[in-house]
């Protein structure tokens, strides 16, 4: 036999799981989407050096940006907390010129969001992505540089959901 405290007990409990479910990013970690983004803004690094930090996380890598909602995600971070800096990105030509490939998947670049004349391979040996920010009217856009040269650099991982009894799945990004 079920009494007005029973009920308020179970209601307190479902109330308690139903809260306890949460999806996530790690802390410092920016939502979006499917996936939790990482701004390395005090954290520099060549374009390899990235790509391993990267990875030290469960499903990270460099960021890749498949659609023009995502960089707008990304452009808006960058202007209100990152100022104007350089960020890498999982963009590169590096295999084969003028291929431009995310290293996550190996998949070609699709959307872009170059700056004008870009990518350029000024010089030769620019095979790798970044994000310019703030560097003309306030805006971010695509270039392609030097590997070897010292940025910051934006990161992504799965973003995770977990329950009460602790049992987490993932989105996978690719």
């Amino acid at each position: 036999m079920f009494s007005w405290n029973h009920v308020l007990l179970l209601s307190i409990i479902l109330l308690i799981k139903e809260c306890a479910t949460q999806e996530r990013c790690l802390e410092g970690f920016f939502h979006y989407d499917n996936a939790c983004y990482f701004f390395s803004s005090h954290l520099s690094a060549d374009w390899l050096e990235a790509g391993s930090f990267c990875k030290r996380f469960p499903g990270g890598d460099l960021v890749t940006i498949e659609t023009q909602s995502e960089n707008n995600f990304i452009k808006q971070q960058l202007l209100l907390k990152h100022g104007q800096k350089f960020y890498w990105t999982g963009g590169t030509d590096e295999f084969f010129e003028g291929h431009w490939v995310w290293i996550s998947t190996m998949q070609k670049i699709s959307y872009t969001d170059w700056f004008h004349g870009n990518p350029s391979d000024s010089g030769s040996g620019e095979d790798c992505m970044e994000i310019m920010v703030g560097l003309s009217d306030q805006d971010t856009t695509w270039n392609d540089v030097d590997c070897s040269k010292k940025a910051n650099f934006i990161f992504e991982v799965p973003y995770v959901q977990c329950n009460l009894a602790n049992t987490c799945t993932c989105t996978m990004l690719y």
